[in-house]
């Protein structure tokens, strides 16, 4: 018979703490440096359990030095991995089985970051992507990377108002990526979506203004922990599809969730 030895709750509880000091580090003063394959591969074993869990574009941690990738510190912590991405493409392919027509759309990620969200979705789903990104220094990295795994994706260095005012709405299941800044609104109660820079709600409306009157799908990356009602008040008005939950691997506070939302038409 083969037992289990669970760790030491010290053992945890120093793992935890070295991941927060990690993780201030990568937000604070080596937010715009690129990392080291080291490093990528402690983000990995920190933040997942394991240097392989932090993976992007099918590239998992131990790979991406050697395979020229390039990911600065804020997006480490930031970056949707492909884990949790692939498993929300997933939920979409499942939701566009529905009596909805299927074919035709386009992926929208509004504040792509590594991309790596857009990418699972574009491809699982086979539409085009088009993605912007405000910061100059994410968005060259993002560049290099796409272009280092020949990823198709129409990336902008823009603001995410003036992708939108360039895109015509193609069909009822153009679904739009949503992962704006936390900055302030990350708070020990949990992450206050009306707060988020810019606030969710203002996004959603941006994203109606654009849509002439057609319904859509949202996808979004939050927290495990919201601040008061702000998820609900945010999609006040549009129809939860469903909700992605990855197993924790951090405390209460620290994990990521995934939920699926239909805004409605006029």
């Amino acid at each position: 018979m083969t037992s289990t030895v669970e760790p030491a709750a010290s053992t945890v509880e120093s793992s935890h703490a070295a991941y927060f000091r990690f993780r201030d580090e990568l937000l604070g003063p080596s937010r715009n440096r690129v990392l080291t394959g080291a490093e990528l591969c402690e983000a990995g074993r920190l933040i997942y359990g394991r240097p392989e869990g932090l993976s992007l574009y099918g590239i998992p941690a131990p790979d991406m030095e050697a395979k020229g990738l390039r990911l600065l510190g804020r997006t480490t912590i930031e970056c949707s991995i492909d884990a949790y991405s692939a498993a929300v493409a997933d939920a979409l392919a499942d939701l566009r089985s529905g009596p909805l027509p299927t074919q035709g759309g386009m992926i929208v990620d509004l504040f792509c970051g590594s991309g790596n969200f857009g990418f699972h979705l574009g491809q699982r789903l086979g539409l085009p992507v088009l993605a912007s990104e405000l910061d100059p220094d994410v968005y060259q990295a993002t560049r290099h990377n796409l272009d280092r795994i020949g990823s198709a994706i129409d990336l902008r260095l823009t603001d995410y108002r003036m992708l939108l005012a360039s895109l015509t709405p193609r069909g009822p299941h153009d679904t739009y990526v949503v992962e704006p800044p936390w900055g302030s609104a990350f708070t020990a109660a949990g992450l206050d979506l009306e707060a988020t820079s810019p606030p969710v709600p203002a996004i959603l409306d941006d994203i109606r203004r654009h849509r002439a009157g057609l319904p859509c799908l949202v996808a979004i990356k939050t927290n495990d922990q919201i601040a008061g009602d702000s998820l609900t008040t945010s999609f006040r008005d549009a129809i939860h599809l469903r909700t992605i939950t990855p197993e924790p691997t951090l405390p209460y506070g620290a994990n990521m969730d995934f939920h699926l939302y239909r805004l409605p038409g006029n």
